[in-house]
């Protein structure tokens, strides 16, 4: 009986690999098709799983039919994951309200990976696994993924992927929509809040007021925690340094969604930074008020029926707020968490006419 031969170190060290490499391929695989079904990012991903499956599991036979039956699915997989991969690195957007901006470069090219993944599979996939992990559950997850696969549904896939971007004090991106002919034109900066920047919130924004405001929306990661160090470093930079030169420096206003509004509400108590601000608008949100800033100018949106920033909670702290000599204005609406996108064209209606009258004073 022949010996067999000992499998060797690099061997094995690729098969530890590969097998690492098919794991979380595979739960990637099972989330996107779980949130989207079969498409072309799914089945590209299935072809990198079975090439890397047998490239390092599997040992070549060593002749015959079953080589070349080894050797051509190998290059049939490594064809169609490199054909998917270059056409969506080449790929020529489509006309967008908003371009990517990095570290004032407006000709700078988003990251790999943002052009590489579909932001609409990559909301809905996060949103699948946030269920999982009860993060968010039951008729509110039900109602959330309606409302993200009708707004991702109202125009083209958005171009880069806004989730998979982030930023820092020494990487400052974001994204950035200047109306035609404007000079000295008023600013609406927009913090994300949790899961991260989603053109599906800009685009709110854009056509409300994209015809008469400078819109910016800077990029921070998944928690949108700008009231942290890093977050603030962020927001200042993008407001001393790199908003575009059409802006009207005196009339720039500070819109915060959920972790944003609490993030707002941490910038407008902060002396140096909230001097950049005209005014606060926190939608979804309220942070704690430990440093009143008397002068502030703050307008809270809030939802009846939101669990997670409860209406009485809002009201108190707007009391706070008012406590401190901040002028505050509170509009609500019979929505819960989401209605920056159940509710976006009364809210931004609500918006319009409070930044109207502080436009005028």
């Amino acid at each position: 009986m022949a010996a067999m031969k000992p499998v060797g170190r690099g061997r094995v060290v690729a098969r530890m690999l590969g097998a690492i490499a098919l794991v979380l391929l595979a739960l990637v695989l099972i989330l996107f098709v779980a949130a989207n079904g079969v498409t072309t990012s799914t089945l590209a991903l299935g072809a990198l799983s079975v090439a890397i499956g047998l490239m390092t599991m599997v040992r070549p036979p060593p002749d015959g039919s079953r080589r070349v039956a080894w050797s051509t699915t190998t290059a049939l997989c490594l064809i169609g994951v490199s054909t998917f991969v270059v056409a969506r690195l080449l790929a020529v957007p489509p006309p967008q309200e908003f371009h990517f901006v990095e570290e004032g470069r407006r000709d700078a090219s988003p990251p790999w990976l943002s052009r590489l993944a579909d932001e609409r599979e990559t909301v809905l996939a996060g949103l699948y696994f946030s269920d999982v992990l009860g993060l968010i559950k039951g008729r509110e997850r039900d109602h959330l993924d309606q409302l993200l696969r009708d707004a991702y549904a109202e125009s083209s896939r958005p171009w880069p992927n806004a989730v998979l971007i982030e930023s820092s004090s020494h990487a400052s991106r974001h994204l950035e929509h200047v109306p035609r002919g404007g000079a000295a034109v008023p600013c609406i900066v927009f913090l994300h809040g949790f899961g991260g920047q989603l053109t599906a919130y800009v685009r709110v924004l854009h056509q409300a007021f994209g015809d008469r405001f400078v819109i910016v929306a800077p990029f921070l990661d998944y928690t949108g925690a700008f009231w942290t160090p890093r977050g603030k470093a962020v927001v200042s930079a993008l407001v001393t340094k790199h908003l575009p030169p059409e802006v009207d420096r005196s009339r720039i206003f500070l819109v915060g969604l959920s972790n944003g509004a609490t993030s707002a509400t941490a910038i407008l108590q902060d002396p140096e930074l909230s001097r950049q601000f005209r005014g606060f608008v926190l939608v979804s949100g309220i942070g704690e008020v430990v440093q009143p800033n008397p002068g502030a100018n703050v307008l809270l949106i809030a939802g009846t029926d939101d669990p997670r920033f409860p209406l009485d909670h809002i009201q108190s702290t707007a009391e706070s707020l008012r406590g401190s000599g901040a002028r505050v204005n509170v509009e609500t609406f019979p929505a819960d968490h989401f209605l920056w996108l159940s509710h976006a064209r009364e809210m931004t209606a609500a918006i319009d006419d409070w930044l109207s009258l502080q436009l005028r004073e």
